[in-house]
């Protein structure tokens, strides 16, 4: 689970600030009532993020974020400062002491959700860039929109790619409204003025998108070398990289898997869903504490429950995505769910399984 350790000495405002926080089932909240306390727990227990206050005794929280950014086991780690004083001097002073963002009180709930989510999910120089296959052996399930939809969470958050390594014609340009002029294919097919950036389509959200070629190539062609070539250019400048991968285990799924920090396992809720993802599950048994297990409710009607599903899959569900009428209207208006209904139950359940790939 994500740490997140509170240092302030309002008794009110550390429980508020816990409630808050505690919005989200992947963070541990610790706290400490001053500066001292709190500074000994974070060197001690190394959390991924820390929410200081500034006015306290003994040691301010200037104080606190110098000596946690002068340790190596902490130096780091996210930190925010608040402060009950919200001039530009303040604010200056917070980053000046190491803090990676400033909030003044009172905290906005949401506010302070979203600025915790990127923090914990920014690039730091421990970090390496994140990637994220989204497979199943079972065409038709909606891997592809799940991945189309992830990518644009991740991005809301920072740099991100989005791979689409069909070698029958993709869908990933069509879902996002872009015309895939430009495609991984050209690069395979000998194109010398290609590169890698140049091939990338920019979508209006800021996400970069690396198409399949329009026209369905042999499988043969798209080599370990050249997905290992893709990935390394594009895991060199964005934090996260999610691949839409073909329902086919080859070699390059097997590379893929083996590079992959996590994996989305898609699958049905239905008999032949099931049976498809358990025969996949013994597949990929060497992979398994990888694996993101999410089940994509493509038809309406009746589901078999939660309990029932695990019971036969014996791995654990991150999140159950619901029936989502309007997905064709979406994917015909090349606007996912993400950009034109970010409210809608699909997006509230991705957003779940985005925490669950955050977590350490």
């Amino acid at each position: 689970m994500t740490h997140i350790l509170i240092i302030d000495d309002n008794y009110e405002m550390l429980e508020m600030l816990k409630t808050i926080l505690g919005q989200r089932e992947t963070y541990q909240i610790s706290l400490s009532a001053n500066g001292k306390d709190g500074l000994a727990k974070a060197l001690k227990e190394h959390p991924d993020l820390a929410i200081v206050d500034v006015m306290m005794p003994e040691i301010s929280g200037y104080e606190v974020v110098r000596r946690l950014r002068a340790e190596s086991s902490t130096a780091n780690m996210g930190i925010i400062i608040l402060t009950a004083r919200g001039q530009a001097v303040d604010k200056a002073a917070a980053l000046k002491a190491g803090a990676d963002h400033y909030m003044s009180k009172p905290v906005n709930a949401q506010e302070l959700l979203d600025i915790v989510d990127k923090i914990l999910a920014a690039p730091q120089s421990q970090k390496e860039s994140a990637l994220y296959p989204v497979f199943s052996l079972r065409g038709g399930i909606g891997a592809t929109t799940l991945a189309v939809n992830l990518a644009l969470l991740l991005q809301h958050l920072n740099a991100t790619a989005l791979v689409d390594f069909s070698p029958n014609s993709g869908h990933c340009a069509s879902y996002l409204g872009l015309h895939s002029k430009q495609h991984w294919g050209q690069l395979i097919q000998g194109n010398t003025d290609s590169t890698i950036g140049s091939l990338t389509l920019k979508h209006h959200s800021g996400l970069r998108l690396l198409a399949a070629p329009p026209i369905p190539i042999p499988t043969e062609q798209l080599t370990e070398a050249t997905v290992e070539l893709l990935l390394t250019v594009l895991q060199k400048h964005l934090r996260f990289v999610v691949v839409d991968m073909p329902p086919v285990l080859n070699a390059t799924s097997i590379l893929l898997l083996e590079k992959a920090t996590r994996v989305i396992l898609v699958s049905g809720s239905d008999s032949p869903g099931l049976q498809t993802t358990l025969r996949t599950l013994q597949a990929l048994q060497k992979y398994q504490d990888k694996l993101i297990l999410v089940l994509n409710n493509v038809t309406p009607g009746h589901q078999l429950p939660l309990s029932t599903v695990q019971r036969v899959l014996h791995i654990p569900i991150a999140a159950q995505i619901p029936y989502y009428a309007k997905e064709i209207d979406t994917k015909q208006a090349g606007a996912p769910a993400v950009l034109s209904q970010p409210k809608s139950p699909i997006v509230i359940n991705l957003q779940q399984v985005i925490r669950t790939l955050l977590r350490k």
